[in-house]
């Protein structure tokens, strides 16, 4: 008999303790879930790193699963909104991003689908206000989102779920006054390529999202903005060039920067910059600095300064512009702007003979005349 019940035991074995675990959640209520999610949580943040820890974070996993299968599964709006308040009550967002590196790869990639799921559930059923108010009572959570962008086991975790809150006009205020873009010019320097690509990526993001909200931060920090954005211009690394150009075109061609585009050309020190990249050995780095130069030479209100720059180079400038336009074959509508350019530097006249004294106006630059290029390589 005992060698019978033994083949029985080995041949049966036991269930996985996950699988009882998704079977336990299925039919389990979405308020059940929440409150055990957030008491597998508490015991990952409470528990010993070499004894507890794994068998908490299987825990937290297999209850992120239920909530997000329970979200996935379509609930009417009413339904929907009372978990993800309740999940913003029992403080989940910000216990599970403080806990995210002691979570396993798939339990990280949880916690970034149930933050993002959190936002556009909410944006669409009616709590975006009750979102904004908890993310700005818990101001750890944008720290720890931007801190966690640079660090290697947990960056693109991070990354993915500060751009999810780009989605948010108010959230991309906050990140802003955070001084997020400085912190992600600094991250797109990072040795590590992933790590640079993906701050790359939230910086354009949380530019590009709500042109308004960025335009109007950058109006007001125009200096310290551009002083460390500049430098991402003239890196010795191309693709980290090529996009710093690529971006700021994108920025100062949009109509809702038509305030920073009036100061940026204004600056005779980044006509030079954009000049200079005009004779760089790369092909898409020169016509990337081109849709900038085009910038300068179509502003009617010149700075003095800029006019005297522009007037001492004119000749040479149409060199190298003919050069492209006859040597290289030239995205759609690129053509036709360095043909402009080069008619509105042939026709351009002397400044008045003392650069120093500045024309001022508060006319807008009108670049009408000129198109905003598709990707050019």
């Amino acid at each position: 008999l005992k060698d019978r019940m033994s083949f029985v035991l080995q041949s049966r074995p036991l269930p996985d303790v996950m699988e009882l675990d998704r079977c336990c959640a299925d039919v389990l209520s979405p308020q059940k879930l929440c409150r055990r999610l957030s008491s597998s949580t508490s015991l990952l943040a409470t528990a010993d790193w070499s004894e507890e820890e794994p068998k908490h974070s299987e825990d937290v996993h297999a209850s992120l699963q239920g909530v997000l299968r329970w979200l996935d599964a379509g609930a009417d709006e009413s339904s929907v909104r009372h978990v993800v308040i309740q999940l913003l009550r029992e403080d989940l967002p910000a216990r599970l991003i403080d806990r995210l590196s002691d979570l396993e790869f798939e339990a990280q990639k949880d916690v970034t689908r149930l933050f993002a799921a959190i936002l556009k559930l909410g944006s669409s059923n009616g709590v975006e206000r009750e979102i904004f108010q908890y993310i700005r009572n818990h101001r750890r959570i944008l720290e720890e989102l931007l801190d966690g962008s640079g660090r290697a086991e947990v960056f693109p975790y991070c990354a993915q779920m500060l751009r999810s809150c780009t989605s948010y006009p108010t959230l991309v205020k906050l990140f802003l006054d955070k001084e997020a873009t400085s912190i992600l010019v600094n991250l797109v320097h990072h040795e590590n390529f992933d790590v640079s690509s993906e701050a790359f990526a939230s910086l354009r993001e949380l530019l590009l999202k709500h042109k308004a909200v960025s335009s109007a931060y950058i109006e007001d920090n125009f200096e310290a903005f551009f002083e460390r954005y500049t430098v991402l211009l003239q890196v010795e690394d191309y693709v980290t060039q090529r996009q710093a150009l690529r971006l700021l075109a994108e920025m100062l061609l949009d109509q809702s920067y038509m305030q920073v585009m009036n100061s940026y050309v204004a600056k005779a020190q980044y006509l030079q910059i954009h000049m200079n990249l005009l004779t760089d050995k790369s092909r898409c780095i020169r016509l990337e600095a081109f849709q900038l130069v085009k910038v300068f030479a179509a502003n009617p209100y010149k700075t003095n300064w800029v006019h005297h720059i522009l007037y001492r180079n004119k000749d040479r400038l149409q060199r190298v512009l003919m050069a492209m336009s006859d040597g290289e074959q030239l995205p759609e509508n690129t053509d036709n702007d360095v043909e402009t350019v080069i008619s509105l530097l042939q026709a351009l006249g002397p400044p008045p003979r003392d650069p120093t004294t500045l024309r001022t106006t508060s006319a807008p630059v009108t670049v009408h005349t000129l198109s905003v290029s598709p990707p050019i390589c």
